[in-house]
């Protein structure tokens, strides 16, 4: 029984993952993505139902547009089996089977949420160096729902309230600092990401917060060192991050908890 609940978590990512590719393309340039129907990029003509189904689309239309045959990027059924895979992985990370209770089941709900601002910020991030700020707003309403469901469970939300607010005003402060002193009006941090990572900080708390920089910045720096690149979209990669970060949750939450630790000891020295 839990193959058939996997199978269903994939094929839920998978739709999401087609979701996302509609979106990453039509926010940026304002256009509606729920009551507009999918069209060909390339003719414009309407999508049908068969155009639509994630993966087996690509597949059976052989990566061709059914109406002017104009080849269909494989990025989105990558990005489609992509979702999946990230959705079952996280379904793995906390042991969701067909015994798990209801809170489970609404916590991996949440979560997925979640995931869906990491991947739209990430792609237009990637594609437009933005961070979007609709799917920002989007993604904290989703982290303060979350918040106080484990609130309301009796779970601490301390760390949430710094992981939300302590890194953000640092790179507030070196911003203010460093345009101060090198005079220029390109700011070292863009305050999209600065956004970003407090609403990340305020959903994973400030441990798991600091394991998503350290990740991404790790990222950065090696993509900036092999393609030879002066920048690199850190809202692309801090996406990333934070995915691996809840997939990783069960070995990375021992860190965690001794970063906080550590962090409390200090405010309250």
């Amino acid at each position: 029984m839990n193959v058939f609940l996997y199978i269903m978590i994939f094929i839920a990512g998978t739709v999401f993952g087609s979701f996302f590719s509609l979106a990453v393309y039509r926010l940026p340039r304002r256009e509606d993505i729920t009551h507009v129907r999918s069209h060909c990029t390339s003719c414009n003509h309407k999508l049908e139902l068969i155009d639509l189904i994630p993966v087996f689309s690509y597949i059976f239309l052989r990566g061709r547009c059914r109406y002017c045959k104009e080849k269909i990027r494989s990025r989105y059924i990558l990005l489609e089996i992509f979702s999946g895979l990230v959705f079952l992985l996280i379904a793995f990370a906390l042991k969701i089977n067909y015994s798990s209770t209801i809170y489970e089941f609404i916590n991996l709900f949440l979560i997925y949420l979640f995931v869906v601002m990491l991947f739209i910020i990430g792609g237009i991030d990637k594609e437009q160096k933005i961070i979007h700020q609709g799917t920002l707003l989007y993604g904290f309403i989703v982290s303060i729902v979350y918040v106080i469901f484990h609130a309301v469970r009796g779970e601490d939300f301390l760390d949430n309230i710094i992981g939300g607010i302590l890194i953000s005003i640092i790179m507030l402060t070196v911003n203010a600092l460093l345009k101060n002193i090198l005079k220029e009006n390109e700011l070292p941090v863009g305050f999209g990401d600065i956004l970003y990572i407090a609403v990340i900080g305020f959903f994973f708390g400030f441990g798991l917060q600091v394991l998503s920089i350290i990740i991404a910045l790790f990222m950065v720096a090696l993509v900036m060192i092999l393609k030879k690149q002066k920048e690199a979209p850190f809202g692309f990669y801090l996406s990333i991050s934070s995915a691996i970060v809840i997939i990783g949750i069960s070995y990375l939450e021992p860190i965690s908890e001794v970063i906080n630790s550590s962090v409390f000891e200090l405010l309250l020295a």
